[in-house]
């Protein structure tokens, strides 16, 4: 991905990975699921309502958990891909459909993406003892956490964590399409805002 091209000399890119996709299901069952019944029957799955109200189902891949609750809405994490989510769903389904007879119809699904989480990196060197007076909506402590956090609101809300050697985490964009032009304008600013260290 390029930031921006001046000439071919300055050319300034970076690179990300996606470390984890948070998604919401909604089953649309009409009708409470019997946690305790689905815990007896599917292996890897945990189930402690005294602790935590959600049952766990851990699977082997695409490596991920989902949390499934009473009314019939749920929690996969730990997906790295987005093209895994529709295979989860599907795995679940059959998982329930097998071991407790549970009837899913795939079209009364609902799912949404309700948190992405990623790292990038800028490979440049940042002032953060900078960065945190000409930034709006940034916070540096570096005796308390080596980063900087810095709330972004263009072109839509997420938490970016900036580190001195160039290395981003970004959490709370939704949508996949977002993460490019969110990073893209982080780098711009940076750049514009002169933070970006010359060697």
């Amino acid at each position: 991905m390029v930031l921006d091209v001046k000439s071919e000399d300055e050319i300034k890119s970076l690179t990300y990975t996606i470390q984890n996709i948070v998604v919401k299901i909604s089953l649309n069952l009409g009708e409470d699921l019997a946690l305790r019944k689905i815990n007896a029957k599917i292996n890897n799955s945990e189930y402690n309502p005294e602790r935590f109200p959600g049952l766990f189902i851990r699977f082997k891949y695409p490596k991920c958990v989902s949390i499934i609750f009473r009314n019939g809405k749920l929690i996969i994490t730990g997906l790295k891909l987005f093209n895994q989510i529709d295979l989860v769903i599907k795995l679940l389904i059959l998982k329930l459909n097998e071991n407790v007879k549970i009837s899913i119809e795939e079209s009364l699904i609902v799912q949404e993406i309700v948190n992405i989480v990623g790292t990038a990196n800028f490979y440049k060197q940042i002032n953060l003892d900078l960065a945190v007076t000409v930034l709006e909506n940034a916070i540096y402590e570096p005796e308390v956490f080596p980063g900087l956090v810095y709330n972004s609101f263009n072109p839509v809300k997420s938490v970016f964590l900036i580190f001195s050697t160039g290395k981003i985490v970004f959490t709370g964009i939704r949508k996949e399409i977002i993460i490019e032009p969110a990073l893209i304008n982080l780098g711009r600013l940076l750049d514009r805002k002169k933070l970006f260290m010359t060697s």
